[in-house]
């Protein structure tokens, strides 16, 4: 099975798992006494749910630095440009990041 075939079986289930708690804070939302007592708790579900789609997109690109550049959330994108600069003082070509090294 090549890196590629991997990345994206993995990137899919990161999707499907993106989108799973994405619904279940969109029904805890629905609960207007629980949204107001829980905001935070939401918010951060939410950030999960952000995080997991970031990863499953980056993953199904096969780390391109294009794909590393889109990423919207900050704290997300800052952890893994590590990789790109040290992929690159490497000598790596772009797009060729492995992170599980």
């Amino acid at each position: 099975m090549s890196d590629a075939t991997k990345y994206a079986a993995m990137a899919a289930v990161l999707g499907e798992l993106g989108a799973e708690i994405e619904a279940l804070g969109e029904v805890l939302c629905r609960d207007s006494d629980f949204a107001a007592r829980h905001l935070r708790q939401l918010q951060a579900i939410d950030l999960i749910a952000q995080k997991q789609r970031a990863l499953a997109t980056l993953m199904d690109s096969g780390f391109s630095e294009e794909q590393l550049s889109r990423i919207t959330i900050d704290a997300l994108r800052s952890r893994f440009c590590g990789f790109v600069n040290h992929a690159k003082a490497n000598g790596a070509a772009s797009g060729d990041l492995n992170l599980w090294d």
